[in-house]
C-alpha cells in the first residue's frame, strides 16, 4: 500500500493568513488546492467567499477543489463555478436534493463530489455513486482545522473502495481531516488526501 500514489490537496483554511502570499506559494507544492467554504450554520465556523477563492486561483494558478460546507449549497454553486475550479463538493447532510444539485454542478462543467460526515453511513449515498466523480470522507467532524483523525471512520473508506471495484465505478475517494505525513498510508485505499495543519506545518 505504501507504493500507492495519493494526490495531496493543501487545505488553504489552515494557512497562516497573515502571510497568505507565502502560504499560497507553499500550497503550489500540492496537486491542487482545497478550499473550504463554511457558512456558520451547517458548521460552527465561517470562512471565505467566491471572491477570495478567485483570488487564490489567480495567485496560485493551481486547480481549485471547492468544498461547500453550507446548509443550502445550491444557492451558491454558480458563484464558485468559475475558471480554475475543477470540482465542487457538497455535503449529503445539507439541505440539498441530490439529483438536482448533481445535475446543476455537471451543467456548469464541473466535476461533482459528495461529502459524508463521520456519522453518515456509506449506504446513504449508494444511489448516486454512479453519477458522481468523488466521495469525500470526513475523517473529522467538519468545521475546524487541526483536529485528530477519527480512526473508526476508516472502515467506510474500505467499504467505498469495495463498492467501487464491485460495480466498476470511477469515483475517487478523498480523506479530509486529521491527515498528516505519518498516517496518510494507514487510512486505507484513498486516492486523495486533504491536508491542512500538517501541510502548512502547524503541527
Amino acid at each position: 500500500m505504501v507504493g500507492r500514489i495519493i494526490k495531496i490537496a493543501p487545505s488553504i483554511i489552515a494557512a497562516r493568513w497573515s502571510d497568505i502570499y507565502s502560504e499560497i506559494e507553499r500550497a503550489k507544492g500540492g496537486d491542487f488546492i482545497h478550499v473550504d467554504v463554511m457558512d456558520g450554520h451547517f458548521v460552527p465556523n465561517i470562512t471565505l467567499g467566491s471572491d477570495i477563492a478567485r483570488a487564490i486561483y489567480e495567485l496560485s494558478e493551481k486547480p481549485l477543489d471547492i468544498h461547500l460546507m453550507l446548509e443550502f449549497p445550491d444557492k451558491y454553486i454558480r458563484n464558485f463555478a468559475f475558471e480554475g475550479v475543477f470540482r465542487i463538493t457538497f455535503h449529503y447532510e445539507s439541505h440539498a436534493f441530490l439529483s438536482a444539485i448533481i445535475n446543476l454542478i455537471k451543467s456548469l462543467g464541473k466535476k461533482v463530489g459528495i461529502a459524508i460526515s463521520p456519522d453518515t453511513p456509506v449506504e446513504r449515498i449508494l444511489k448516486v455513486l454512479d453519477r458522481i466523480d468523488q466521495v469525500l470522507v470526513m475523517t473529522v467532524y467538519p468545521g475546524f482545522s487541526g483536529q485528530r483523525l477519527i480512526e473508526n471512520v476508516i472502515p467506510k473508506i474500505y467499504k467505498l473502495a469495495e463498492i467501487r471495484e464491485k460495480l466498476g465505478l470511477g469515483f475517487v475517494i478523498t480523506a479530509d481531516g486529521g491527515v498528516n505525513w505519518e498516517n496518510i498510508y494507514k487510512i486505507g485505499p484513498i486516492d486523495e488526501a486533504v491536508m491542512g495543519s500538517a501541510f502548512f506545518m502547524k503541527k
